[in-house]
């Protein structure tokens, strides 16, 4: 079993540890799946039920609706270090970079790029779109060792991309992206940078104030700890201003105080920043179910929170590499994040691998109520904040046992 490691300061440590306790779904399992979804804290289901009771009730106040979202807005907004007019409300990730993609004005000629093996598929098949609808060309680069390929990116650059577009943290093999040098030359060469932060928001450190990125989208069930059916998309003020919404509804018009339905003329002005791609209500019950995950991040810090899985998943890769598992990417380095990969390659399979052994292990780890995925052909073991050291040696323990097993063969 691994040495005791210390968890941050004290006070930061401490708080990490008793927030575990709002968590019900560490009782019952080792939890390792955030990567998939995020554990929801008891609270949540409480604001949910309230929700629907007052629905049931014929009780709803819809200024107090209102005051919801401005408030999820406001406090999601903090936590990125960004302006609430520079959030919009979703209903996910793929919706959010497709709001981006389709509101660039796009000219003959003009290109983007990506790396296609490391993203999902919904920040691959806006741009084929474009491709197949507008003649955009799409620049698609190999990764590097499996990581987001930033300098050939960079490389890649000319007087025609307007957008490059990566994942903050890859969902396979789960590494980070070195994201403050993109997002400096993107500015240095007016493109945008269009950013998929759900394997990241709500976990690292993520500050806009610090780090230029131009666009970022996230869903709320992964990192943020709520419900599917609800997302956040981050538009810097100035890239706003240079978008334009193929769709429009009453949010999106700056009306000033004029009630929701009043009507409107051609002589319209768009809402600023973000608001402005905001089509009809929102998702009252997501907002609901989201608030309390993100008091629960603010009230730690996403800085405390990230410094805790990174020490879990260092203190993880020690102990497995001790058993002689193969890990991806395991070495020291600002690559790493909160997951940890099990395996020596990135596979075509998405919940799958062909590697016999290391399918045993994930069965080994399921059949004793051990919770992670496999992704393009790995293990992966994501972590958040209501994770602990007891759940990081659970898994060595585990994979100890499977190891010691007659017949059991790692791979070369």
């Amino acid at each position: 079993m691994a040495s005791p490691i210390r968890i941050g300061n004290t006070i930061a440590g401490n708080s990490i540890l008793k927030a575990r306790a709002q968590f019900p779904g560490v009782q019952d399992l080792t939890y390792l799946d955030t990567a998939s979804r995020g554990l929801m804290p008891a609270e949540a289901k409480l604001a949910v039920d309230q929700q629907v009771d007052l629905h049931i009730r014929g009780r709803i106040n819809k200024a107090r609706m209102f005051e919801l979202i401005e408030r999820v807005r406001t406090t999601y907004s903090n936590l990125i270090k960004a302006h609430p007019d520079e959030i919009a409300f979703t209903k996910n990730v793929s919706e959010g970079l497709n709001m981006v993609a389709s509101a660039i004005p796009w000219r003959e000629g003009d290109n983007v790029i990506l790396c296609p093996e490391l993203e999902h598929p919904s920040n691959l098949y806006p741009w084929l779109h474009l491709k197949k609808r507008l003649g955009v060309e799409v620049r698609l680069l190999p990764a590097r060792v499996g990581q987001v390929p930033v300098d050939d990116m960079i490389a890649a650059i000319d007087r025609k991309t307007r957008i490059v577009t990566c994942s903050y943290v890859t969902f396979a093999p789960g590494l980070r992206t070195d994201m403050t040098r993109l997002a400096e030359e993107c500015v240095a060469r007016d493109v945008m940078l269009l950013v998929d932060a759900a394997q990241g928001v709500g976990i690292l450190d993520i500050d806009m104030d610090r780090v230029p990125i131009s666009a970022m989208s996230v869903s709320t069930q992964k990192g943020l700890l709520a419900l599917y059916g609800m997302g956040f998309l981050y538009v810097r003020n100035n890239w706003a201003e240079r978008l334009h919404p193929p769709f429009l509804s009453r949010f999106s018009v700056d009306l000033g105080s004029a009630h929701e339905a009043a009507g409107g003329s051609d002589d319209y002005t768009l809402m600023p920043g973000a608001r402005r791609f905001e089509i009809g209500n929102y998702n009252f019950l997501g907002a609901a179910a989201v608030e309390p995950g993100l008091k629960i991040i603010t009230s730690l810090t996403t800085k405390a929170i990230e410094d805790h899985v990174l020490r879990l998943s260092e203190r993880l890769i020690e102990g497995l590499q001790v058993l002689g598992l193969p890990l991806f990417a395991a070495q020291p380095g600002k690559h790493r994040a909160h997951m940890v990969a099990i395996g020596d390659a990135i596979g075509p399979q998405h919940d799958a691998t062909d590697d016999p052994a290391m399918q045993s292990l994930y069965k080994t780890f399921d059949d004793n109520g051990v919770r992670l995925t496999i992704r393009r052909g790995i293990l992966r073991v994501s972590l958040h904040l209501y994770n602990n050291e007891e759940d990081v040696d659970r898994v060595i323990d585990i994979a100890k046992s499977w190891c010691a097993r007659p017949g059991t063969a790692i791979r070369p």
